[in-house]
């Protein structure tokens, strides 16, 4: 049976009421360890509590590796010590793992906040964690610069990134997603986080990542990704072409709005923006680009 706080954390990500891939990962991360801390099991029923508890985070958003690969530690951990009562060990253990993730989106952000530099204009799309901090990390540094955010539809996430810029102090304009070709040609960097980067470094992200990244390209306008090595699809057989997570109808129109019975509709929640379209990776690691990138994957594996 699935924890009942593991099901409430589990319907936060699926409503994107939790979204980034950096929140969705510390949530789930979280919720596992609390439940360990509590749990009265031990053995084989432990294990078994734990994978089905793990299984049902994952489900919720199958495109999110950063959220794969950290719940996977988790696991490995915890199979090593089934037996034993007292877990605050490998509490401990998870504590530091947390600890190390945030360290190193603290750095991810800093090393992206000192490409900003004064007179910049950049543009973003829906909402990474990351890029905002950046942003905050620049404009702490008193560095004058403009951000450019799109809506992000059918869900707004944009207005996300919008809101904690504007109480931040930070100049910021919104403009609708179809809007983007006529302000990228005043735009410096075009600056995203990525959901999943994958070994050839090409990146899965929000639905409209790719369209943009397309006519940043036709403006020489250079894609920065911000992302953590958790995000790197470990799994050299995981193909872009596998099926990208669709979410419901009703988020685009709904019934009672008038929607045509006949009508069809897609609503895929992300695309692949391929490895030539991107400039550069801004990680924990360092600065990559994404031939540089993937063969840090494969060597680190």
């Amino acid at each position: 049976m699935v924890d009942l706080e593991v099901l409430r954390i589990a319907k936060d990500i699926k409503d994107i009421k939790i979204q980034g891939a950096s929140k969705i990962e510390l949530a789930a991360i979280n919720v596992i360890k609390e439940l360990i801390n509590r749990s009265n099991l031990t053995g084989n029923d432990f294990l078994g509590e734990l994978v089905i508890n793990i299984n049902h985070l994952i489900a919720q958003r199958p495109n999110e590796p950063k959220l794969r690969n950290s719940l996977s530690y988790i696991w490995q951990m915890a199979n090593k010590y089934p037996e034993i009562k007292d877990r605050s060990f490998l509490v401990d253990y998870i504590n530091n793992y947390e600890n190390n993730i945030s360290k190193g989106n603290d750095l991810i952000s800093e090393y992206a906040s000192q490409v900003i530099t004064n007179g910049s204009v950049i543009l973003t799309h829906c909402h990474s964690n990351l890029v905002e901090q950046a942003f905050k990390k620049a404009y702490d540094r008193g560095i004058d610069f403009e951000v450019y955010c799109t809506e992000t539809r059918p869900r707004f996430q944009g207005r996300l990134t919008a809101k904690a810029l504007c109480d931040y102090g930070i100049k910021t304009t919104q403009i609708v997603d179809s809007a983007v070709s006529g302000y990228l040609k005043k735009v410096d960097i075009f600056m995203t986080g990525a959901d999943v980067v994958f070994q050839d470094g090409s990146i899965m992200n929000k639905v409209g990542t790719h369209t943009i990244s397309l006519v940043a390209q036709n403006f020489k306008t250079p894609h920065i990704v911000l992302t953590s090595t958790h995000c790197v699809e470990g799994d050299v057989f995981v193909s872009l072409n596998d099926s990208i997570e669709e979410r419901v109808e009703d988020e685009i129109w709904k019934e009672e709005d008038g929607r045509p019975n006949n009508l069809k509709l897609k609503n895929p929640s992300f695309d692949i923006v391929p490895n030539e379209l991107i400039d550069k990776f801004i990680t924990e690691e360092g600065v990559f680009s994404p031939e540089t990138l993937a063969l840090w994957t494969r060597k680190k594996k």
